[in-house]
């Protein structure tokens, strides 16, 4: 992703890929609305959503076998459903396809880096491919490591990876059905405390299980494909399907001491690694992407001070912060193997399942920072996406008239307008959209020439704002960065150039 959106901005990239070929077996399985609204900017959400589940549920069974609690989450405000699942090659596919859009991204398979060095300048990286050929040098302002838990670059720059192992692994099955299974038609955590379970149906009738390995379980026994065949076979019959993978993993919830060092920054599993529970690995690291890569290209293109990528540690690990915790809670939901304790666990969820906080999915952390590259009084937090309707009738998504870089949106004004002639000039120099969004069947009838005039229908935009004549300054990563056109123009010089323009 952070070589897609690199791609975009026109920045001249080159992806260092240590396999021959992309992935062909699963990892993750689920990602939300914010993820999608990424892909959308990347402009790849197209491409993926035919591959997607959108209509699944999650639901949790209890110790006695028996529907505890549905959660069924609505539509979201980033203009995609809350829950979508997918099969991990097929968003890899999506991801590598949309790589052959830009002539200035190359990318470098069977190769391996073996050395950096980071003169202040620039880095140096020393790679050598598969087959041991000689090791060649690739000079680039900047690297980012995304080459998972594992991450040689976060290795070769002394950066520390602490935090938990949890002592309890999962055998994972991964299988190639005929047709998906009629009785499993949402993602299911079992919490039979004798062996808790997760079932999952992916697209393409493809289908995962997980079981926990129990104490004093040899872990290759485990993994046989014949004690495979064996749990799985109260919901299907093994010798009927293609069991792809049965592999033990042992979970980790870490961080890197540091995201970045000098002129090299770490994403995705390099920087951080949380358990399945919540479905939030690979969504966290995709947020990373799109957090670093529109500074990223700030940088490059001298419209931003260097500074800026200070931000992005300091947005981002907050909230993967948040997210980990709420893995790891979901995580004691289900694997629990006392009775007693599992017997309270489901009276409670059978309580929570009559709220709708909880069956609606609002528990789950919104993206929001709390300190930033960004006006922390008031903004941090994403700008909604409704479904908007055009002056010629035309309905689609917000995102489309915002763009790919910084937007200035105003509840029934027109930002041009009120602007300072200074910062009119400094915000047109960076490419900025100006939006005005009005209620559902009023219309901005005098808006100046490259201002989009459009209606909110869902009513998210229109309730974002305190009220009429309100503006929202957005970045593009579509978080706010300040409201008050005056005090926006301010804070960009002082935040993002750090020096003033003349």
């Amino acid at each position: 992703m952070v070589a897609n959106l690199l791609g975009q901005a026109g920045v001249k990239t080159v992806v260092l890929e240590r396999d021959d070929e992309p992935h062909t077996m699963p990892r993750a399985g689920s990602t939300d609305d914010e993820v999608m609204r990424i892909f959308q900017a990347a402009g790849l959400a197209d491409q993926l959503l035919p591959d997607l589940d959108l209509g699944q549920s999650t639901r949790f069974i209890s110790r006695r076998g028996e529907p505890l609690m549905t959660m069924r989450p609505s539509g979201g405000r980033n203009g995609f459903p809350q829950l979508a699942f997918f099969y991990q090659p097929d968003m890899e596919r999506v991801l590598h396809e949309g790589l052959t859009r830009y002539p200035h991204v190359t990318v470098k398979r069977s190769t391996r880096v073996e050395a950096l060095h980071d003169d202040g300048d620039g880095v140096t990286v020393w790679t050598r491919t598969a087959d041991h050929g000689p090791q060649s040098a690739i000079r680039a302002r900047y690297v980012v490591g995304c080459d998972g838990g594992r991450s040689t670059v976060r290795g070769l720059c002394t950066i520390e990876f602490g935090g938990a192992t949890y002592a309890q692994p999962w055998l994972v099955i991964d299988a190639k059905l005929d047709k998906p299974l009629e009785d499993v038609t949402s993602f299911q955590f079992i919490g039979n405390p004798d062996r808790p379970a997760v079932t999952l149906p992916l697209p393409g009738a493809h289908h995962r299980w997980e079981f926990m390995v129990l104490p004093g379980e040899d872990h290759a026994e485990v993994a046989t494909l014949e004690n495979a065949q064996r749990l799985i076979s109260p919901w299907v019959d093994p010798t009927q399907i293609t069991i792809l993978r049965h592999l033990v993993y042992t979970f980790h919830a870490r961080a890197a001491g540091r995201w970045q060092s000098g002129r090299v920054l770490l994403a995705g599993d390099a920087a951080h690694l949380m358990p399945p529970f919540a479905g939030q690995g690979l969504s966290s690291g995709l947020r990373d992407a799109h957090n670093l890569s529109w500074k990223l290209a700030s940088v490059l293109a001298g419209t931003a001070d260097a500074a800026l990528l200070d931000s992005y540690e300091q947005e981002r690990r907050p909230h993967v912060q948040r997210m980990t915790l709420l893995t790891r809670m979901s995580g004691a939901l289900v694997q629990t193997r006392s009775r007693r304790i599992a017997t309270v666990r489901d009276s409670l969820l059978s309580r929570i399942a009559r709220l709708r906080y909880f069956t609606a999915g609002r528990f789950k952390p919104h993206l929001r920072y709390s300190s930033g590259a960004f006006d922390s009084r008031r903004a941090g937090h994403t700008f909604p996406q409704p479904t908007v309707r055009t002056s010629d009738g035309r309905l689609r998504p917000l995102d489309e008239f915002l763009g790919h870089g910084w937007a200035i949106i105003g509840r029934d004004l027109d930002p041009q307008a009120q602007l300072r002639e200074a910062d009119l000039r400094l915000w047109t120099s960076l490419g900025t959209r100006f939006v005005t969004i009005c209620s559902p069947g009023q219309r901005l009838t005098n808006a100046t020439p490259g201002t989009v005039v459009v209606e909110d229908l869902d009513g998210h935009a229109i309730e974002f704002f305190d009220g009429p004549g309100q503006f929202a300054v957005v970045r593009p990563d579509r978080i706010v960065f300040a409201h008050g056109l005056d005090r926006a123009s301010t804070l960009y010089r002082s935040i993002i150039e750090r020096t003033p323009r003349t």
